[in-house]
């Protein structure tokens, strides 16, 4: 099995899903769940973009429950909502009728990357995490990321992040500041190895946002302790 390929298991039974080709599930699709009339056909999508796992609820009246099972930690996904998939080991809950159905899903998260430094010097894959310690950021840089992440800071079980202009309103600033600070972290990290940080426009851009936060956290390149800088003026760092 391919190191990059994603495992759900339900029922005893194992599908293996390749970044090449999405994979459904629901009432008939590629794992058909239940011959359930509550359930939705398709139910549920699993994708590989922008270097992450994404999980789409498809449907039109269930949610899906997406559960770590390494923490207290949970997310609920409404119909026509789409989320990167975090947790490594994950339970995919939903309910059709009076039934309650669970997936069991294995992450596998983004590949370690090499940082800035040590390119071009042989480094193999299984490179060191790019960490705050490696990357350095100004204050303003720090505040951008925090001003998206603040509400994940706050509750982890969040899922929509504020627009860019609520989080240039956060931090006092007009919304060319704040995408040109955007620009330079997305750029910075990207630089170091990580994937899915291009700008573009649409989905694509959306994504970009969802993937700085997602990486930003899982590399703590901000913390809670940073939420203090967005009652902060400009400042060097």
């Amino acid at each position: 099995m391919s190191a990059d390929a994603l495992v759900v298991e339900f029922l005893g039974e194992e599908y293996t899903i390749t970044p090449e080709r999405p994979f459904c599930f629901g009432r008939s699709a590629d794992l058909s769940v239940d011959d359930n009339q509550h359930l939705h056909r398709r139910l549920g999508l699993i994708d590989h973009a922008d270097g992450m796992w994404w999980l789409h609820n498809v449907g039109s009246a269930l949610t899906i429950e997406v559960v770590d099972r390494n923490s207290p930690s949970r997310l609920t996904l409404a119909p026509g909502a789409t989320m990167a998939l975090v947790f490594e080991e994950a339970a995919l809950r939903f309910q059709a009728g009076a039934t309650l159905y669970e997936l069991s899903v294995d992450v596998p998260l983004s590949t370690p990357v090499a940082t800035a430094a040590g390119r071009g010097q042989g480094e193999v894959e299984g490179a060191p995490t790019v960490t705050g310690a490696e990357l350095v950021f100004t204050t303003d840089q720090l505040r951008c990321m925090a001003a998206l992440a603040e509400p994940r800071l706050r509750d982890p079980s969040t899922i929509e992040l504020p627009t860019n202009r609520a989080a240039a309103a956060r931090l006092g600033w007009k919304l060319t500041k704040f995408n040109r600070k955007l620009d330079n972290v997305c750029t910075k990290i990207g630089n170091a190895g990580v994937s899915g940080l291009r700008g573009g426009a649409g989905a694509l851009a959306t994504r970009r946002r969802e993937r700085l936060v997602e990486y930003a956290l899982a590399a703590s390149l901000i913390t809670a302790a940073d939420l203090v800088l967005l009652d902060q003026g400009d400042q060097r760092r």
